[in-house]
């Protein structure tokens, strides 16, 4: 075999590495999901909450930059308001978080609020920190979380974190689709990190 053909292979074994990279971090399951993040930053702003959840599981891996309403896998889901105790917040990323690096539908692409984790650490002891709008979670404060309303139900096992008594409205006539129709992607930095 030539240099050149060798030159030519390497290249390809390269961008077949970095493509397989990608594959993984484009999934809303394996991690923060840029996308489906600013999906959640749209539903914080038209709810007027403090944060919003998007679960990983209710995303779907193919979506158009100019309608972020193209995400969902079900669209007709209600949009909902939580009130959660930071304490319940900080439970819900330990769940988000309990697999990972493994895919988890669970995982929940967030907004109005980052966090830290070690991922070494064992499970419901990986969050090391948390900011809700800049300042640190305070576990015994009570915050409002717009979602779908599958997920605000208790859909993919969030029934172990919260309860309907949880919820204190449904936007009237409003579907997830409603909201995000029409809605661009703008990127914004990660707000899940890991160390550790």
């Amino acid at each position: 075999m030539n240099l050149k053909s060798r030159a030519l292979i390497g290249s390809f074994l390269g961008m077949a590495a970095v493509l397989c990279y990608a594959s993984v971090e484009d999934s809303a399951e394996a991690g923060p999901h840029l996308p489906s993040q600013a999906a959640a930053d749209v539903l914080r702003s038209h709810a007027g909450t403090d944060g919003a959840f998007l679960a990983a599981g209710l995303v779907k891996d193919s979506y158009s930059k100019d309608n972020l309403a193209t995400l969902l896998q079900y669209p007709t889901d209600e949009v909902m308001v939580l009130n959660l105790t930071g304490a319940q917040i900080r439970q819900a990323f330990e769940r988000s978080v309990s697999l990972f690096p493994q895919p988890n539908s669970s995982f929940l692409q967030i907004s109005g609020f980052e966090v830290r984790f070690n991922k070494n650490a064992p499970p419901n002891n990986r969050v090391t920190s948390v900011t809700a709008g800049g300042s640190s979670l305070d576990d015994g404060r009570t915050y409002s979380v717009a979602m779908p309303s599958n997920l605000g139900r208790g859909g993919l096992g969030y029934f172990k974190v919260w309860d309907k008594a949880k919820i204190v409205k449904t936007l009237p006539g409003v579907t997830m689709e409603d909201v995000l129709r029409g809605k661009r992607f703008a990127e914004s930095s990660p707000r899940w990190s890991s160390g550790g």
